[in-house]
Formats: structure tokens, sequence, C-alpha cells
């Protein structure tokens, strides 16, 4: 597998090369732009943490877990972990038919599973599309952000979460349509690879993912919009399907030199985008939970080389509504709620930028009870303080 990763950077480097005695003034320039970053974290945690590699990808506090009347998560840990680095290539070429052609492949050093620690380090796939575009529409085919994941509107935290479990995460294969001017549609019909439904395979559903979505505004000023959500996917082959909705509002706008962004997520089985919750069976029948999720985030600049901003989101589990038989899910029986308050200051000049962020972050666990609602009866919340250092160099 490195052998292979290794074989395609040298492809795309020589294809970089290739390039620029490939253009003529007839023909738009065809090429390869490479950016990227290079970043290091320095990451303290007060409590055992839910996460992925190695702690970097850090979700919620883990649950109390007590061995002779003492609870072990209720330990320190300190890890520094460089694996977020990112390499990008921007691609350029000539009309499609008249439409503009552009296309990217990106990837990191974050790895492919988090379980093993073999993986960590790994070169992975981030993104890798194609896009087409005129002066009307613009349409994009491959792997890019889930479109519940609005990308003028998504925290600028200096963690690698994103505001998981509080704001929605993930990257699909997708056939996307986008219109352009202020008032925009956005229509998508995508399938699932790195983050999946848990217990359910939306592939074997045989239809794809539905979303639509309408956008008012533009990115330089103000904008807002709401989105709808289909999905399909089936547990098992032979067994019927479980569907689910989601819906998504967001905003961002001005006020003075500090933006201001906020996103609410109501929805059903959303553990593939990084939720609370899943899905259960009753009476032979499959039942999803119910979740709600909100953030929202202030950011600006002290002067041309300080920044600071400032993180909150809030989730809350709905449960199922009637007795379940059997849960599958992203925390889905255990999670009754969380929320989290995250500042940060971030020093910048030129292409580097050194950051520091205090992240609180607070989860209730509990069960279901035989109503299929959460119960937290005699369960404290726990409680997590992660104090991060990042180093950035852009390229």
């Amino acid at each position: 597998m490195r052998k292979q990763h290794l074989v395609l950077l040298i492809l795309l480097l020589g294809l970089t090369y290739y390039s620029y005695g490939q253009t003529t003034e007839a023909t738009p320039t065809f090429g390869v732009k490479w950016t990227g970053f290079v970043k290091t974290d320095y990451m303290f945690d007060t409590r055992q943490t839910v996460n992925s590699r190695e702690g970097h990808f850090a979700i919620l506090p883990a649950r109390e877990s007590l061995v002779n009347g003492e609870d072990v998560n209720d330990q320190t840990n300190f890890n520094i972990l460089s694996i977020q680095t990112r390499l990008k290539a921007g691609i350029t070429g000539p009309d499609f038919f008249g439409m503009k052609t552009s296309g990217a492949i990106e990837a990191d050093f974050f790895g492919n599973s988090g379980t093993g620690l073999d993986d960590v380090n790994g070169f992975r796939l981030r993104h890798a599309f194609v896009q087409l575009s005129n002066d009307k529409v613009e349409i994009l085919m491959g792997q890019f952000w889930h479109p519940m994941f609005i990308t003028s509107v998504f925290p600028d935290v200096y963690s690698f979460n994103t505001g998981v479990p509080f704001a929605p995460f993930s990257r699909n294969p997708q056939l996307r349509l986008t219109t352009k001017g202020n008032v925009r549609f956005m229509g998508a019909i995508f399938t699932e690879r790195d983050f999946q439904t848990r217990g359910a395979s939306v592939s074997q559903a045989g239809m794809p993912q539905l979303h639509a979505q309408l956008q008012i505004g533009s990115v330089a000023n103000s904008l807002g919009g709401f989105g709808v959500n289909f999905k399909s996917a089936r547990p098992a082959l032979g067994l019927d399907n479980v569907t689910s909705t989601s819906f998504v509002g967001y905003f961002r706008t001005k006020l003075g030199k500090t933006t201001w962004k906020a996103e609410a997520i109501y929805g059903q089985n959303m553990s593939d985008i990084l939720q609370i919750g899943g899905f259960g069976t009753a009476n032979g029948d499959y039942v999803n939970n119910d979740t709600f999720t909100a953030w929202t985030e202030f950011n600006a600049d002290f002067s041309e080389t300080m920044e600071w901003g400032l993180f909150g989101g809030y989730t809350k589990n709905g449960g199922y509504g009637e007795a379940i038989t059997y849960t599958n899910g992203f925390l889905g029986n255990s999670v009754e709620s969380a929320f989290r308050v995250s500042p940060r200051i971030g020093w910048k000049s030129g292409k580097m930028k050194i950051g520091i962020e205090g992240e609180f972050t607070s989860a209730q666990y509990g069960s279901i009870d035989a109503n299929g609602d959460m119960n937290t009866a005699g369960v404290d919340a726990v409680h997590n303080f992660r104090l991060l250092t990042t180093a950035i160099y852009n390229f």
C-alpha cells in the first residue's frame, strides 16, 4: 500500500512537470498547483476521551468506568502529533464542451483506521473530484464534503474535530449540482465510504442518499440557508431498509469586524456525520432516534498579526419514543446530551500561525429506558478540558 502511494505521488509530480510545456494561447492553461500545510498539535486532556487517531480527533469525555470503586477514565493524557499535515493538488485544464474544468486531489497522513496504531501516519485520500462550471451552474463529481458540511459556514476551531459532535463532519463520493447567483440551489446524490452509517449500508440499500439545499446571500457578506437530507440504509442483506430524514439550517453574518456563524441540525440516525444516535428495532420494525444539535461561533482579528475565536455547541439525544430491543449507532445508546465551550487565540505572520485553544466539553451519559427515552438517573455528567497548542505552516 505504501508503494502504491509513492507511485501515485511520483505520477502527480511528473504530471506537474509535464504540464508546463503543454499550454497554448488557443486553449486554457493545463497544470497542477500544489498547496497544503504542515501542522503539529500539542494536546493535554484532563480526562480520557472518546476519540480517534491516538486522541487527536477528540469527540467527548469518556463515560465513568469504575474499577475497585475508582473511575479509571478520570486520568490525564498528553500527546504530540503531526498527522493532520496535508497535501493538495489543484488541477486546471481545457474546457469541456464550453464549460470550464478544474479538479483537486487532497490527502493527509491521518490514516484510514481509528483503531489500529499501524495506520496512524498513513497517507489517505480526503478529496478527489472534478468540476465543470459556466456562468449558470457548477457540477462536482467525486469525493467531497457531505452536503450538510457547509464550506462557507463551519467552525474554524484549531482542533481537528471541527466541532464534532456538535457540527456535521463527513466526506462522501457524490454528484452535486449547484446554481450560481445570490439565490443558489444545490442538489446532490451520494454514497458513503470513510464515514458510514453504523450498523447499516447505504450502498446495499440500492439507492444513494439525496440532498436538496437553498442558500441566499454571498460568502463575502451575509448568507443563510436550509437543507433537507434523505437516507435509506440496509442493516443486512435480506432485511428491509431503515429510512431517515434530517434537516439543517445555518447563517453567517458580520457584526462590525466580527464574523458570527451558527448552525442547527435536527434529524434521525445521523451516525454517518458523527452525530450522537442511531437506530433500533421495535416489534420487528426499525425505529430511528431523533437528535438535535446546534453550534455558534464568533471570530475576528485583533490586528494583522493576532486573531481570536469563541465556539459553543450543544447536542441532545431525543431517544426513540417507544420500547426498542436493539440499537446501533454512534454513541447512540449512551449519550443523553453534551455541550462544549472553546475559546482560542492565534498569532500569524506570513505563512506561519501559532495558536492556543481551550476546549471544555461536558457529556451526560445514560441508558435507554423501557419507553425508548434516555434515562440519566444516578449517572453524573463527566467533563474534559483540552489545552491545545498548534503550529501551522502553509505553502
